[in-house]
């Protein structure tokens, strides 16, 4: 695939795709960085140790916090980083999202890398600038808006990607596939090999880069991205279940409830959901209604009593509305009994 760069109001970023360790070296030249990286990824791709310092984090939805955030400063301190030093991130979607922080916060900002190792990172989550961490059992309710210098995609690392983790990854190129319309959605669904191709990889990030750019600090039309996430971040915490997974389900019950709101037919539904079999991923999940009511409260597309909620109305046309907390309660109370 061709590198490419992504431009946003505020900067840009040069997305590159090749091997990482070739792409790093000619992006940084002479420049110091030091590296924050998955401990899994350490373990499994030893020359990571000869490129410069290294920072191992664990990488789960535990650690997804402050207190992480903060042994990652105490951790720079100690190697000496200043305001010149550039922070070079290798691993998933969890390690991003700290280690973009706390390279957006440190000095406040280092200029960093992303070199995302997971398909769902390399579709999503090291695009868009979003980084943060979790409070409690409120995901990704502390963060920040920061673009990194370069991103590089090598796709080497899916080798040893587990088949979960790849599922996982599939669930928001599929998400990409529901918003952008029938040719992506059309390409999932005629890939006999369910394996993820260069083409789909290119259309799925095309489609991410197309509503950051359009809307970088999501104050409207970058909210369709969210399609399944405000059901799924809830399902996450309290069913403990993979990201993609999350979403997955999500992704049904905001069908579900566009559908009992008369925003979408059956057929819609119906085809979200065989999406998502096709590719072995989840559609249901036993739910806590009140623990789901107690969690929506602290969305963080909440704003007062109403939540920016992302309706369905056909594959290839999501829609943004504000409605109440009330409403989707009900709602969701219905779909799911």
């Amino acid at each position: 695939m061709k590198n490419f760069t992504i431009n946003y109001c505020s900067t840009k970023t040069n997305v590159h795709f090749g091997n990482y360790i070739n792409v790093l070296k000619k992006t940084l030249k002479n420049k110091r960085f030091i590296i924050i990286c998955d401990k899994n990824i350490f373990l499994l791709y030893p020359e990571i140790e000869k490129l410069s310092s290294v920072i191992c984090i664990n990488a789960g939805e535990k650690q997804k916090s402050l207190n992480t955030v903060e042994y990652l400063y105490s951790e720079l301190i100690k190697l000496n980083a200043d305001r010149t030093t550039n922070i070079v991130t290798i691993g998933g979607g969890i390690t991003c999202d700290i280690a973009g922080y706390v390279a957006s916060t440190f000095y406040r900002g280092l200029p960093f890398i992303l070199i995302p190792t997971t398909l769902l990172a390399m579709t999503d989550a090291a695009i868009g600038g979003k980084n943060g961490v979790n409070y409690k059992n409120h995901k990704n309710i502390i963060g920040i808006i920061s673009q990194p210098e370069n991103i590089i995609i090598d796709k080497s690392f899916l080798k040893t990607l587990p088949e979960e983790e790849y599922r996982n990854g599939i669930a928001e190129i599929i998400k990409h596939a529901i918003i952008s319309g029938d040719l992506l959605f059309n390409k999932l669904k005629n890939n006999k090999s369910q394996k993820i191709n260069d083409e789909i990889l290119r259309l799925s990030i095309q489609t991410k880069v197309k509503f950051v750019t359009a809307d970088e600090k999501e104050n409207g039309i970058r909210r369709i991205l969210n399609f399944g996430h405000t059901f799924g971040h809830i399902i996450e915490i309290s069913e403990n279940l993979k990201h993609g997974e999350a979403v997955g389900i999500g992704m049904v019950l905001a069908s579900k409830i566009s559908e009992n709101l008369n925003k979408c037919n059956a057929a819609t539904t119906d085809k979200t959901i065989k999406m998502l079999e096709y590719y072995n991923l989840p559609t249901t999940c036993k739910l806590d209604f009140n623990n789901f009511e107690k969690l929506l409260t602290y969305d963080k597309k909440n704003d007062n009593k109403y939540l920016h909620f992302v309706f369905i109305e056909k594959i290839g046309k999501v829609v943004v509305e504000k409605i109440s907390r009330k409403t989707i309660i009900r709602v969701f109370s219905k779909v799911i009994s």
